[in-house]
């Protein structure tokens, strides 16, 4: 079983609130001009699994846009998966060290899809950050 390192709800708030926001920010960075939330789906202090809520520049919502992230792992090397909620058959990105593309159905490698530089740089960013939280 993974050591404990993510912040859970009622162990630790404030550091839930740091990454959820570190999260947000990230994600706003990588698809402008998309605004981003965070919606918890499982919080672990080993694994995390959100939807990311995607709002346009009037404030709409898109939900064809949203993205589900999960994060686990260990603290010194977190792996990322970050898949398009809408479509489970789209290709779903695997991030550790470097990026793996994925079929969304087979699981089999595939291509960078079109649009798939944003996620990319979500993912490494993200990744960036939960190393650094831990240094």
């Amino acid at each position: 079983m993974s050591q404990a390192w993510l912040p859970t709800p009622l162990e630790h708030p404030d550091q839930l609130e740091l990454l959820t926001r570190s999260i947000c920010r990230a994600a706003d960075r990588s698809r402008p001009p998309l605004q981003h939330a965070l919606v918890p789906q499982e919080q672990a202090s080993d694994s995390w699994v959100v939807r990311l809520e995607t709002r346009d520049e009037q404030g709409c919502r898109c939900p064809e846009l949203d993205l589900e992230l999960e994060i686990y792992g260990h603290a010194s090397d977190p792996s990322l998966q970050l898949a398009w909620a809408a479509d489970e058959s789209q290709p779903m990105l695997w991030q550790g060290r470097h990026p793996v593309w994925m079929d969304g159905t087979s699981g089999l490698s595939c291509p960078r899809p079109d649009g798939g530089i944003a996620l990319e740089t979500l993912a490494r960013r993200l990744r960036a950050d939960l190393i650094d939280s831990e240094a």
